[in-house]
């Protein structure tokens, strides 16, 4: 089963870095830095963005720090999860999310020395920062694993009542 777990989990992560990596190569080939393209008008437009900081924007301008910053994360979270990635086929998925985020961004970062950002989500006048499906996949990521966090302290907070 061992087996099956880990073909899975490749399968999952090599379709969302491949899917993270063509988009972002589509937006950078067709669309110019400060063009955007309206998909619903006064919610989604697609921007083509060169962010050299990390999420949002923050802390632009300082890539070496981040690249390694980003291959530490990598490194850490797979030693971290590792036991629990290939348990189950939620966690295989959650995994494959972090790890395929992680390096798409990082691999976008050495390449370009910027991580290429094209989603932008806004309610008219009132825009959330440009983001990617790599930004996408971590923040999803990030937050199923605080949600099960959550359900475990709740779980054992219900125990010692």
């Amino acid at each position: 089963m061992q087996g099956f777990h880990i073909f899975f989990f490749v399968i999952v992560f090599g379709f969302l870095l491949l899917l993270d990596l063509t988009t972002k190569y589509w937006i950078s080939s067709f669309l110019e830095i400060s063009y955007d393209r309206t998909i619903i008008p006064g919610f989604l437009d697609l921007v083509y963005v060169e962010n050299t900081g990390i999420a949002f924007g923050l802390f632009a301008g300082n890539n070496r720090f981040w690249e390694v910053f980003t291959l530490l994360l990598i490194l850490i979270g797979f030693f971290y999860f590792r036991k629990k990635i290939f348990k189950t086929v939620p966690y295989m998925v959650i995994g494959a999310m972090i790890f395929a985020g992680a390096l798409g961004n990082g691999i976008d970062r050495i390449i370009h020395g910027h991580v290429t950002d094209f989603i932008d989500v806004h309610f008219f006048n009132y825009h959330w920062p440009a983001f990617n499906l790599a930004d996408t996949y971590l923040t999803l990521g990030f937050s199923c694993i605080f949600l099960h966090f959550l359900k475990l302290k709740h779980t054992s907070n219900q125990k010692n009542i």
